[in-house]
């Protein structure tokens, strides 16, 4: 293998400061490994690297210490072991996720699969910079989503059975954006101040409140680093089969406009909000 360090980066090899040496960059997708895969991670750090992984702080995972000469043979066994390799550079990073509805009783839409479908789509697509996408199962943003290129918060549109409320009021008195009141004994809900979290779901005890539609709010333009924003809103609600071609567009309009390195963020300031927004509207419709 030619050392080519640009090429060696776009696989997943990372050089290090200690000459010859790189971190090896694996992808993993919404955070979850199989204990068969793990079992191949070990191999290999022990026989190529120094014995120990790094978690990164997007729930992947990279061996440190693997000699130039040695990168081929990493790949090699990783891969059979059913281990892919990460990307760095110019693409859409790994995927990463909370544990969503799957196990979370606060979790809106299992955050694990959408992740892992989006991954299957998207990973390592080429765009001008780095692009993350970060995916969170409801409101509370654990996987904090706003500091991503292009983030997804789970949201319900929730729906009301007048016949089974008892009027405990525990909706009204829970509601964090005041969109549900009592009137006449029973609660009315201002659609224009729901924020779609769900809350009142989660706490009524007779089901009288009850999921509508599943689906996500849509945050672009985040980013960590020297000059950190988070991301903004630019839909409320999407449906979930709509999420792929919000993507899609998305990505078009930063391989069109976007500079090399330039963060997506960066190409929605400078082109402008409101031409982007005309875009992601269009997609999502």
């Amino acid at each position: 293998m030619e050392m080519n360090i640009a090429e060696l980066k776009k696989g997943g090899f990372m050089k290090q400061i200690q000459k010859d040496y790189f971190a090896v960059r694996l992808r993993v997708a919404g955070g979850n490994l199989t204990l068969e895969q793990l079992a191949t991670i070990q191999e290999v750090a022990q026989k190529y690297g120094q014995g120990y992984v790094h978690i990164t702080t997007r729930q992947g995972m990279e061996i440190p210490f693997v000699h130039f000469d040695n990168l081929d043979a990493v790949r090699e066994e990783l891969l059979a072991g059913g281990v892919k390799m990460g990307v760095c550079g110019g693409t859409v990073r790994g995927i990463y996720a909370c544990q969503g509805s799957h196990m979370c009783p606060h979790g809106r839409i299992d955050a694990k699969e959408l992740s892992a479908q989006l991954d299957e789509k998207f990973f390592a697509a080429p765009t001008p910079g780095k692009f993350k996408i970060g995916v969170t199962g409801c409101p509370r943003s654990c996987a904090k989503p706003q500091e991503n290129d292009f983030g997804f918060i789970g949201v319900i549109k929730p729906k009301f059975k007048q016949n089974d409320c008892i009027s405990c009021g525990l909706c009204a008195d829970t509601c964090p954006s005041g969109a549900i009141t009592m009137e006449d004994g029973y609660p009315a809900i201002d659609r224009e101040k729901c924020i779609h979290c769900g809350e009142c779901v989660a706490v009524c005890p007779t089901e009288a409140w009850q999921v509508g539609e599943r689906g996500v709010r849509v945050l672009a333009g985040g980013r960590i680093g020297q000059d950190p924003k988070l991301g903004k809103t630019v839909i409320d609600f999407l449906s979930l089969d709509k999420i792929p071609a919000v993507i899609e567009a998305s990505i078009e309009f930063y391989r069109e406009h976007g500079e090399t390195k330039e963060r997506f963020g960066r190409v929605i300031e400078r082109i402008g909000w409101d031409r982007y927004q005309e875009v992601i509207d269009r997609a999502a419709r």
